[in-house]
């Protein structure tokens, strides 16, 4: 008897594989954006001429924000992935600007540190 690794199955009734598979990407998508903030944040204080304390203050902001970025992605595929399997959806349109906000305040206050 094999076991299933990923969790209990789920009956493709309509579109419920293909409205997953879509959850996953997005999530993937979400993660794969939030490490390239953090890689930025890690080349920034590593390579950012000159710049000493600056650049480490500034790095560090740009991880925060790709961590930021990677931990709402999680939330949102777990909320999503339970409204699917309830039938229902309710947009994020008030966490997603939110977040982008913050990553993007984030994001400008590494720059102010920088210069």
């Amino acid at each position: 008897m094999s076991r299933n690794i990923f969790g209990p199955t789920q009956p493709n009734e309509g579109s419920t594989a293909r409205d997953h598979l879509a959850n996953e990407r997005t999530y993937l998508a979400w993660h794969r954006t939030g490490i390239s903030v953090a890689a930025l944040g890690v080349a920034v204080a590593k390579f950012a001429p000159h710049r000493g304390g600056h650049a480490v203050a500034a790095g560090l902001i740009l991880i925060g924000a790709g961590l930021l970025v990677s931990a709402y992605g999680t939330v949102r595929y777990r909320v999503i992935s339970r409204q699917i399997e309830s039938g229902e959806f309710a947009p994020a349109t008030f966490t997603a600007v939110v977040t982008s906000s913050i990553v993007t305040l984030l994001a400008l206050l590494a720059v102010v540190v920088l210069l």
